[in-house]
């Protein structure tokens, strides 16, 4: 063969080498992923990064400015995990791509939606990385029960500095959902809770909630099953059809806090889904027309309301999960390449449907607070007096 011939059947050779190459990671890109994402070091023998000071302002992602008016509640936000790398368990806070993603992108889709009627608080934390959310093994729930250490220092720093009569709305996304969970066992049970008796709700999205372990509060916590329903849980994870594997894994791999404060499979358990189209628990579908607005918030100022896409999907809750109609936007569409599908989403479906409910719910509070008489904590002991003398009063 002449050498045009041998360089012709290199070029050949090389084409289905790359082709061969491309198919293979497509076919395996997610343990691809997962790889790269795995630690190469137990949790046990590695030092975790250094604590947050929850009184230094650094610690903090958002915070209300001290001289700026305030508005009418508070909401503590917890961002869904934006630590991809496999350095490690858990992110230190000061990590430059991993703050990125939370300023710019998290932030902004995830708390954006409450920002006209709440003051925003969102601690960093040492958040569990990408790879904890794949395993149910004692590295995982570690790193995570790390993190939620992390989230219950800075809700009790938050609450040490809020006024305790405004409203409150609690809020998490992705692994921030599982420990906003946390914050309902440690912090919002009791017969007479000030801090339960002002939640306008818990809104738990991106990670699924076990029905049992909302019924195991005392008292036990409602699901939001009404659009003005308060002191109550709304929570859904959506996706397109296509995602079947990602629905199944959700299904079978759902974690709730057990009393000794240690995280647990509830695999079995109903899930709770909300659907923020109808803001009801039932299985109807609900069509595009319901849809006030999705919208891409990523990258906007601070406060900035996006414009919203009306109409954008239908949805409905299928056993735990929220099935949504695949957007015509491209935009609003969730990735598939490479592990785009687990992290944090640069659009909120439901942005403008959330916006509108948090100041219906909060409305809904403001009404029953105006009403509903303070309650008194119950005498625990009973005071002895002793002998006291009588006089008697003057005619």
């Amino acid at each position: 063969m002449t050498k045009r011939t041998w360089r012709r059947v290199g070029y050949a050779a090389m084409a289905v080498s790359a082709l061969s190459a491309a198919a293979f990671a497509a076919i395996f890109q997610d343990g691809i992923v997962r790889f790269l994402a795995t630690p190469r070091t137990p949790f046990q023998t590695i030092e975790p990064p250094p604590a947050p000071d929850y009184a230094a302002p650094s610690a903090w992602l958002l915070r209300p400015n001290a001289s700026a008016p305030r508005k009418a509640a508070d909401v503590f936000y917890v961002h869904s995990t934006a630590f991809y790398r496999r350095k490690g368990w858990n992110a230190p806070i000061d990590d430059p791509n991993a703050d990125h993603v939370r300023r710019v992108i998290a932030a902004p889709n995830e708390a954006g939606p409450f920002s006209a009627i709440a003051d925003i608080w969102a601690p960093r934390y040492r958040e569990a990385t990408l790879f904890s959310q794949f395993t149910h093994k004692y590295d995982g729930l570690a790193a995570r029960e790390l993190a939620y250490s992390d989230v219950r220092r800075a809700f009790q720093q938050f609450v040490a500095e809020r006024d305790p009569a405004r409203p409150l709305i609690l809020v998490g996304y992705g692994q921030g959902a599982l420990h906003v969970q946390g914050l309902l066992r440690d912090q919002f049970q009791g017969e007479i809770n000030p801090l339960r008796r002002r939640l306008v709700a818990a809104y738990a999205i991106g990670a699924s909630v076990s029905a049992e372990f909302l019924d195991g509060l005392s008292p036990p916590m409602p699901v939001c099953g009404a659009a003005e329903m308060v002191r109550c849980l709304i929570s859904y994870v959506d996706f397109e059809e296509r995602f079947d594997e990602e629905m199944a894994r959700v299904r079978d791999r759902t974690l709730v806090w057990r009393a000794d404060g240690r995280l647990a499979s509830s695999k079995g358990d109903a899930l709770v889904c909300v659907n923020p189209l109808s803001w009801s628990a039932d299985a109807d579908y609900q069509p595009a027309e319901k849809n006030v607005g999705a919208a891409s918030a990523t990258g906007i100022a601070p406060g900035a309301a996006p414009a919203g896409i009306a109409k954008a999907v239908g949805a409905r809750c299928d056993r735990g999960i929220l099935l949504v109609d695949t957007p015509k936007r491209r935009i609003l569409r969730r990735g598939d390449w490479f592990g785009a599908k687990w992290r944090v989403q640069p659009f909120n479906l439901f942005y403008h449907d959330i916006a509108q409910n948090a100041a219906r719910r909060l409305a809904a509070l403001e009404a029953i607070l105006k009403v509903e008489p303070e309650p008194l904590e119950p005498i625990s002991e009973a005071i002895d007096l002793g002998e006291s003398p009588v006089n008697k009063v003057p005619h």
